[in-house]
């Protein structure tokens, strides 16, 4: 069974949007405005958005930054959407804070989490925030905090029904973020045709901040200034290469500001050989199971775990299941043709897809009632995706936990 929240939580449905910031704006004033005590570096995107914060975070720390992360969603425990100086939250400052916004019944869950998580950075007084954007750009949460530097990692299809059918108007609700920052960073993977609907002129391209440039060995040549080095990129796929430029060219956009004192390349490649994020493209044990785990919780995401699995060479079976606003039937067409044996499994969760509807994307597949079972179901090598759920269902099964 999933972790139980903090009772202060458990009332407030984290399915819930709503997208407007008025109300949060008028809580935040109640409590003093938290939100704009420390500088903050905000991350909008469809994919990579995590990624490229726990990296950021990483490189900032090792030079000495005391940093605040807030990310979403959680794999396994709420306390992983908030981090100080690189550790998560613990449970009872978590509850001291939600304690404080009980009388705010009307604010979403992900509005709760993110004002708990501007309130420990205010008390704990740290230097930069990294904020991760939950949905969009415009109206999300973490917009309130009026961040000095913005980047986006990529637009994609996800959230069509909020932002938009189109992918220059999900671009454009990205990009509200972009415009309002002093300093402004476009990922590589970023399509360039989309760059214009971002209306955010003085944008730059984390080329022009940071040159990245793959070498045949593997490793990453990185340069910038009188400063040339080269570094192993911390996490598998290589779509993580355009997160990797987008984190080193944030932080470097830090050292211009002036909000971090002089970026160290030795300090930078301590930093990222001490990233850890679970549950992408990783490995875990569970019953003495080796798996590969990713979550691929939407269509590009499947693409770029097929393009990973093409890579490696290897087959394997799939666990598979999704939330309810997913493409399934697109994602089952991407990932079919690269795996074997497939097993379906029903999520516990409100947003959880049908099993039906999930079976019939799948028509050769076996179903199962929950991860576990649809794991035993399976022989070896086992890769489960389709959702961060699922993901967090089986990390915390796994031998070492969430940090496997």
């Amino acid at each position: 069974m999933p972790q139980v929240l903090p009772l202060s939580l458990q009332g407030r449905r984290p399915g819930r949007i709503r997208p407007e910031l008025g109300p949060l704006r008028d809580v935040l004033a109640d409590l003093g405005d938290p939100q704009l005590v420390c500088p903050s570096i905000l991350i909008v995107g469809t994919n990579g958005k995590g990624s490229t914060a726990a990296m950021l975070e990483a490189v900032l720390e090792a030079n000495g930054v005391a940093t605040g992360l807030t990310t979403s969603p959680h794999l396994v425990s709420v306390e992983e959407r908030i981090r100080i100086c690189g550790e998560a939250i613990d449970r009872a400052r978590l509850e001291g804070y939600l304690e404080r916004l009980k009388p705010f019944e009307d604010l979403t869950f992900f509005e709760t989490v993110t004002t708990a998580a501007f309130l420990a950075f205010a008390e704990s007084r740290v230097e930069v925030a990294i904020l991760e954007a939950g949905m969009g750009g415009s109206w999300d949460a973490t917009r309130v905090a009026e961040s000095e530097i913005a980047g986006i990692t990529n637009v994609g299809s996800d959230h069509a029904a909020w932002l938009g059918a189109e992918e220059v108007d999900r671009a454009r609700d990205k990009g509200e973020p972009l415009r309002a920052a002093a300093i402004a960073v476009t990922g590589p993977g970023l399509a360039p045709e989309l760059i214009p609907a971002l209306g955010a002129p003085s944008a730059v391209p984390a080329s022009g901040i940071v040159d990245l440039k793959p070498r045949e060995h593997g490793d990453i040549r990185v340069s910038w200034g009188e400063s040339v080095f080269e570094v192993s990129v911390p996490l598998p796929g290589a779509h993580q290469i355009d997160n990797l430029h987008l984190a080193l060219a944030l932080a470097r956009g830090a050292e211009i500001a002036e909000l971090v004192p002089r970026l160290e390349p030795d300090r930078i490649l301590q930093g990222l050989d001490a990233v850890r994020w679970p549950g992408r493209l990783s490995e875990i044990c569970v019953g003495g199971r080796r798996i590969l785990v990713d979550g691929a919780h939407n269509l590009e995401g499947a693409e770029a775990l097929v393009a990973h699995l093409a890579r490696r060479g290897r087959r394997r079976n799939l666990l598979f299941s999704c939330l309810e606003d997913k493409p399934l039937e697109a994602m089952a067409r991407a990932l079919e043709p690269v795996v074997d044996a497939v097993v379906v499994c029903q999520l516990d969760d409100d947003r959880a897809m049908p099993l039906d509807r999930l079976a019939a994307a799948f028509p050769n597949s076996t179903r199962a009632p929950g991860p576990m079972a649809a794991l035993q179901a399976l022989t070896d090598p086992v890769v489960a995706a389709g959702s961060l759920r699922l993901v967090g269902a089986l990390l915390e099964a796994a031998e070492g936990g969430v940090g496997s």
